[in-house]
């Protein structure tokens, strides 16, 4: 008996002198005030074993520092025995992802559908990359993310365009404005396979196509409602303009006017979202007129001509979440609307083939291209083409050749 109580008292005794000399070691080497420098709370088992490597190493320091006073300044050898250093953790910059998000949609003010179609992407990337912050992402952690999102629902192209384009956009930005240190997304790639080109009209409408969409718009002759008047009128307008669906949809009895005998519909950011964020002028092709759309403006007026504006409608106050346009609602109703008529194949838009389709044709006139872009409202491809964009009166001019589509 009294040896093992000898033995657990010597124990004891070893264990107590351990950690006095654990604790006077740690408050001469001022572990608990450079812990706190560095933003780190450590467990009691995790601070043992810190104060463990640098009890062992205290003693040469203290040494060097000796040395020092004495007036050597000679080489000290002793980090070379260490390990390279290698950070497991990336340490969390104290700026979230969805804090780079709020922000630069705050200063850039993207279009709302961008903010719409960007947020899922922050709202995932937050929930990932919580812990290491926005600086603390690196480049393998952003390639390992975006390609994570490749998913049987998720296509290759729809994570290239809208997930890799989201991040990469955002992170330049708040790499340009000092936020973060680096751009972890600036050389992440994602490959698309080359999709199999099977329609020989490429994204544009066939004959038969456009056809069966002009016609059965031709049933609306005397449209009652805002809907009835998109269906009857839009598929023209888009055809013969070659204009996004949505700024036609969200045009305005305002927006239409008599420029010297010349009817123009004026493309706006003061009606809604356009691409660019500018306003351009586009003639009406005479046959639009002959159908009777300015009659049918006048009978409107003012107001939106393809939805209705006579109601309150509640906004969101919040640009991180903004309410979908009553003009984005009403493209999406015509879609459904025209794969309803059987124009379903999923390889073109059912509104935006329009577009391919009025590039096909003018170039096929001979419109130049230069015409052909400032009507349809593309960006041109050079800086000496964006000098003197056409006069109205040119493109007006230049659209009496497009053809009139033949339904027969």
């Amino acid at each position: 008996m009294g040896d093992i109580v000898s033995e657990s008292t010597g124990d004891f005794i070893s264990v107590r002198l351990g950690d006095f000399v654990g604790i006077r070691m740690a408050e001469l080497a001022r572990t608990a005030s450079f812990l706190a420098s560095e933003g780190k709370a450590l467990n009691d088992t995790a601070y043992a074993l810190f104060v463990d490597a640098v009890s062992d190493n205290l003693l040469p320091a203290l040494s060097v520092l000796e040395k020092r006073a004495n007036g050597d300044y000679s080489r000290d050898e002793t980090p070379d025995t260490f390990p390279a250093f290698k950070d497991s953790h990336a340490r969390a910059s104290g700026v979230s992802c969805w804090d780079l998000f709020e922000a630069y949609v705050h200063a850039v003010k993207p279009a709302p559908t961008t903010v719409t179609r960007w947020r899922a992407v922050f709202l995932a990337m937050q929930q990932r990359f919580a812990e290491a912050g926005a600086d603390g992402i690196t480049e393998d952690a952003a390639r390992a993310w975006i390609h994570g999102q490749i998913t049987e629902e998720r296509q290759a192209s729809t994570v290239r365009e809208v997930w890799l384009s989201a991040s990469r956009t955002v992170f330049g930005w708040a790499r340009v404005h000092k936020r973060i240190r680096e751009n972890p997304f600036k050389e992440v790639k994602v490959d698309v396979p080359r999709k199999v080109q099977k329609r020989e009209d490429g994204r544009s409408f066939t004959t038969e196509e456009a056809s069966t969409i002009l016609k059965a718009s031709l049933t609306y002759q005397k449209p009652a409602t805002p809907t009835e008047r998109a269906r009857r009128w839009v598929p023209w307008l888009c055809a013969y303009s070659g204009a996004r669906s949505g700024e036609i949809t969200q045009l305005r009895g305002v927006d239409i006017e008599n420029r010297e005998g010349v009817y123009v519909m004026k493309i706006t950011p003061d009606a809604g979202t356009t691409k660019t964020r500018q306003t351009r002028t586009v003639p009406l092709h005479e046959h639009l007129i002959a159908q009777g759309f300015i009659d049918m403006v006048q009978q409107v007026g003012q107001g939106a001509l393809f939805y209705n504006d006579m109601t309150v409608r509640k906004q969101s106050s919040d640009p991180l979440k903004p309410s979908r346009s009553r003009a984005a609602t009403t493209r999406a109703h015509l879609g459904t609307w025209v794969r309803g008529l059987g124009v379903d194949d999923p390889d073109i838009s059912p509104n935006h083939s329009w577009r391919h389709l009025f590039k096909r044709i003018g170039d096929e006139i001979g419109m130049p291209e230069k015409y052909n872009d400032a009507i349809t409202g593309h960006v041109a491809p050079t800086q000496g083409r964006k000098y003197g964009p056409p006069k109205v009166s040119t493109l007006a001019v230049a659209l009496t050749k497009f053809p009139r589509y033949k339904l027969d």
